[in-house]
């Protein structure tokens, strides 16, 4: 420091002029002072501007963090706005959308088949009574004109909301198929509540556009239809491993119904007091899974423990009262896998049955090899009778009132059906409902390119009996007079024995589009239900025919979305 001050006093010294040394003392110490505070002011002045630089600085770096900062933010924004925004996509002419994350999705289902059949029946056909198809209607019909949307939210539950404006014969007003709520958060388990099919079989849990022929086969059809099928109310557990599939459902009625539900649709019904309830099970397993083949075995059962109540509590019913209405009735009937008929007769069927509650089981198969398909089952059903009441004379004039237990009845169905891809494509296996879709065109139709689509060729055999005790002649006396008794057989059931050969030739286009043809023989074994015999000799029952043989051709236009 005092090296710094005799430096400073030197410079002092230096700069002075020769007057200020010759000034006197006071002068020249004054002159200093002058110098010290001027030097004072520019360091001062040397301050406050390396001062300003500072601030300058740290303005500018200030100015930098915020213009990052900033590009952070707006990074960040366009990474929201990119998972927040949905993205469109038409695939094969369907129309979806989806979030960024693919937590939500949203896809338009449709399903338009148009069917035009005609019916060759024999001549002798026409001999037959009306319930029993003397003159089946050809024509034309929209079979399926499904329409609705389909997705999931928040990823891990699914919805699925579909409706039909075609029908089977007739069609009909829009009708909800499908309006379901599905949870996936516990794969490979999932829960579904609504209205739905519930999974009963291998043909009932394969989709309508993915059928090889115009219908299920007839023994399929039916059991599906008893406690499952579009438009069922039901609550379901579901198990889709990759090579287990397991599904048990509780089920009640269908939407349509009820009385109300008729009479919306402008028909009638007789009223439900309580619904339907029943219990189905379907099990599968897939022991063969490579690239050129998968086969699958299965299976099934259901039991329908409640039937719908028809007369309300504490009525009387016809287990206890002649000429009353039956507590619970059931009916089995299915069309000749073709559904043109605008009648909508059934070639077999049991009539309405008496009963407390009705069961079936069924075994399945199906498989596929590069191109070739295959497909079996067999499917048997029970019907647990109750009582029907009759006034049962025992002499002229003389009747009491006396409950009879018919017996119960039992029914089976079988089918072996294959096809053949002569154009190399094959039907692929859909692990979430344990059944073959249709094929995937390899080569769609292109007058340009030369290739025309996929082509398959399709054959089927099924048997559906529905007889049991058709040569029971077990009756009670209904009347007595003096010239005659009259017979009534309780326990004989004719629904008919029908056997179908199926030949169809579907053609794929595209993915979209399918134009198929079908050829039917149909040959229905049934003798007509006996009606009572009054006689004053021994009765016979009678073995009136009630069966047929007839052929149909078809052709199908569908579109699949």
């Amino acid at each position: 420091m005092k090296a710094i001050t005799t430096i400073f006093a030197a410079v002092l010294l230096a700069g002075t002029s020769s007057a200020a040394l010759a000034a006197t003392p006071d002068a020249r110490i004054q002159s200093l002072e002058d110098q010290i505070q001027s030097l004072a002011k520019q360091l001062q002045d040397l301050k406050a501007d390396a001062a300003q630089q500072q601030q300058a600085v740290q303005a500018q770096q200030e100015a930098l963090k915020k213009s990052q900062a900033d590009a952070v933010a707006q990074q960040a924004e366009y990474k929201k706005q990119q998972t927040t925004t949905a993205k469109a996509s038409v695939n094969n002419g369907r129309l979806a959308v989806a979030s960024a994350d693919g937590n939500f999705t949203a896809a338009v289902r449709g399903l338009l088949q148009v069917d035009s059949g005609y019916y060759m029946q024999q001549g002798s056909a026409t001999s037959l009574p009306a319930a029993y198809g003397p003159d089946l209607s050809s024509g034309t019909n929209l079979r399926r004109v499904f329409l609705g949307l389909q997705g999931k939210v928040f990823g891990d539950w699914n919805y699925y909301f579909l409706y039909d404006f075609g029908g089977s014969s007739v069609e009909t007003p829009g009708h909800i198929l499908y309006a379901y709520l599905q949870y996936d958060g516990l794969a490979p388990w999932s829960f579904r509540v609504g209205a739905y099919p519930a999974p009963i079989n291998l043909e009932d849990s394969t989709a309508s556009a993915d059928l090889m022929f115009f219908e299920r086969n007839s023994s399929s059809n039916l059991q599906r239809n008893i406690a499952g099928a579009e438009g069922r109310d039901g609550i379901s557990v579901l198990y889709t491993g990759e090579r287990i599939y397991g599904a048990l459902s509780l089920t009640g009625n269908k939407i349509a119904d009820g009385a109300k539900a008729y009479g919306a649709m402008g028909g009638t019904a007789v009223p439900n007091y309580d619904e339907q309830s029943a219990v189905s099970g379907r099990l599968a397993y897939l022991p063969v899974s490579t690239d050129d083949a998968h086969w699958i075995v299965g299976v099934n059962g259901l039991d329908v423990f409640s039937l719908p109540n028809l007369v309300p509590n504490g009525a009387t019913s016809l287990a206890t009262v002649p000429g009353a209405t039956a507590k619970g009735t059931y009916s089995f009937a299915d069309l000749p896998e073709f559904s043109v008929d605008s009648n909508g007769i059934s070639l077999v069927s049991t009539g309405a049955l008496a009963a407390s509650h009705v069961t079936s089981w069924g075994l399945e198969t199906a498989g596929n090899y590069q191109n070739f398909y295959g497909q079996a089952g067999y499917t048997g059903y029970a019907v647990h009778r109750t009582p029907i009441a009759y006034n049962v004379y025992s002499a002229v004039g003389t009747f009491a009132a006396a409950p009879v237990q018919p017996s119960n009845n039992t029914f089976n169905g079988w089918y072996v059906q294959g096809s053949w891809i002569i154009t190399g494509e094959n039907r692929i296996y859909n692990p979430a409902t344990a059944s073959f879709t249709g094929p995937k065109v390899s080569k769609p139709l292109s007058l340009k390119d030369g290739t025309w689509g996929a082509l398959e060729f399709a054959a089927r055999f099924s048997d559906l009996n529905l007889n049991s005790h058709k040569n029971d002649a077990t009756n009670v006396v209904t009347a007595w007079t003096a010239a005659s008794r009259t017979y009534t057989y309780y326990n004989t059931v004719r629904g008919g024995d029908q056997k179908i050969v199926t030949l169809a030739v579907n053609w794929y286009p595209n993915a979209a589009v399918r134009i198929s043809a079908d050829y039917q023989y149909i040959d229905v074994s049934r003798l007509q239900t006996p009606a009572a015999v009054t006689t004053a000799a021994t009765p016979t029952l009678a073995t009136l025919n009630g069966g047929q043989k007839l052929s149909t051709v078809a052709m199908r236009f569908q579109l699949s979305l």
